[in-house]
């Protein structure tokens, strides 16, 4: 007997209705980490028939959509691929969109009224990701939304005389409270409730912390992860280190980190606190590596060989591009040859907790069997931390040992 869909009950119809036209069904995870998801909205169900189109466009517009438009097209793909914003429609669609509850409009003072304008539209659930690459634009470029104004508009897209709850009100405006100091701020439409306008101000007129207060919190945040390293709790540790990361503007994503608002630490010498008389962009470079290392010994402790690697690994990449642009991260090549550039980096001394990542990124390549890898790193560990015993004691023992199996060959 065949299947009939219109036999199910309603609830259940409208469950996979649901299910089939949300925007958790329609996104797609990215391909890789430096690209955002998308969204992939399968509407031949609305095709079926009128009964069908008529009980299942309830759940399409159950959604919650935002427009964005701004008069500037560069803007458009810096929110997508600086700031990995999935974009649903754009172009002549998004322009025609207008089932949206939000519209954010942003241009300057200085744009001719009537001027060409582009829009996209996203999803509510990445509004979030979208006032966050703001905030840090304008963390990077100082002086950036003095010159911009910002218009809200909200608006139930279905009825638009019914009155956006609360809770939907809070989750489309607070998120715009990080966007401070702009030449203008409104908001419009949709019986907008005054205890929500309220915090949001008061959340915009509540000043960035200082660069000086960021170092500070996140210092603050490392030594409590330190604390719990120490009693052996490893989760606990590993959250404050990551939390310590976003205080100095550092986003951790499973195996990624993105580092923004550079420009932020770089304005002046810091002028208060631990920190004081340093160049900010450097104390946050030496807090950084000193979270690194503290992050691979978490690792180490809790027997993740792989994740201890790939995150010593990398920052040794990276450290090792600023002397060698051209070389991959190839850890196992002839060290008196290809390691050149740590002689350079250990006479200068900096940054000196680059010594401890260098070997506990050997005690995870020893775990896992990488000899050369393992050799090399704790011969480049006791170049770079000279005074550490720990790691001159290991050295030690390590070309020991490879002086007797040399012996043992030579003898047969």
């Amino acid at each position: 007997m065949a299947f009939r869909f219109l036999d199910l009950p309603p609830e259940i119809r409208d469950h996979i209705y649901h299910d089939l036209l949300s925007c958790d069904y329609a996104r797609r995870p990215p391909d890789d980490d430096d690209h955002p998801a998308s969204y992939h909205f399968d509407l031949a169900i609305l095709r079926t028939s009128k009964q069908i189109y008529h009980e299942s466009k309830k759940a399409f517009q159950d959604n919650v959509f935002i427009k964005i438009t701004t008069p500037w097209s560069e803007s458009i793909e810096h929110i997508s691929c600086e700031g990995r914003v999935p974009i649903i429609a754009m172009g002549p669609a998004a322009e025609a969109f207008a089932s949206f509850h939000l519209w954010i409009w942003i241009d300057a003072p200085s744009v001719p009224p009537r001027g060409t304008a582009y829009s996209i539209i996203i999803c509510l659930d990445d509004l979030l990701a979208f006032t966050r690459m703001w905030r840090f634009s304008n963390l990077n470029h100082q002086g950036l939304n003095p010159h911009l104004r910002l218009k809200l508009i909200l608006q139930d897209p279905h009825i638009p005389s019914r009155k956006i709850p609360k809770a939907l009100q809070s989750r489309l405006l607070q998120p715009f409270g990080s966007i401070k100091d702009l030449h203008s701020f409104s908001v419009h439409g949709a019986k907008v409730l005054p205890s929500v306008e309220e915090a949001l101000k008061k959340e915009q007129a509540t000043p960035e912390p200082s660069p000086e207060e960021c170092l500070e919190i996140a210092t603050a945040l490392k030594d409590a992860g330190n604390r719990s390293l120490k009693s052996q709790d490893y989760a606990a540790a590993m959250q404050y280190y990551i939390e310590a990361f976003a205080a100095i503007h550092i986003t951790v994503s499973g195996r990624k980190r993105y580092v923004h608002a550079e420009g932020y630490y770089n304005l002046r010498e810091l002028a208060t606190g631990s920190y004081k008389g340093q160049n900010g962009n450097l104390a946050r470079i030496i807090l950084r590596v000193k979270l690194v290392a503290n992050v691979i010994q978490t690792h180490l402790k809790m027997h993740e060989w792989e994740d201890a690697r790939f995150w010593g690994k990398r920052s040794i990449t990276l450290f090792r591009s600023s002397y060698e642009p051209d070389n991959g991260d190839d850890l196992e090549g002839d060290f008196d040859k290809d390691w050149t550039w740590v002689q350079q980096a250990a006479a200068m001394g900096f940054p000196a907790p680059m010594g401890k990542i260098f070997y506990r990124t050997a005690l995870a390549s020893r775990a896992l069997g990488f000899q050369k890898e393992e050799w090399n790193l704790v011969q480049a560990a006791q170049i770079y931390s000279p005074h550490d015993e720990i790691i001159q004691a290991d050295w030690k023992r390590m070309r020991g040992n490879a002086d007797s199996d040399h012996k043992a060959a030579a003898f047969g």
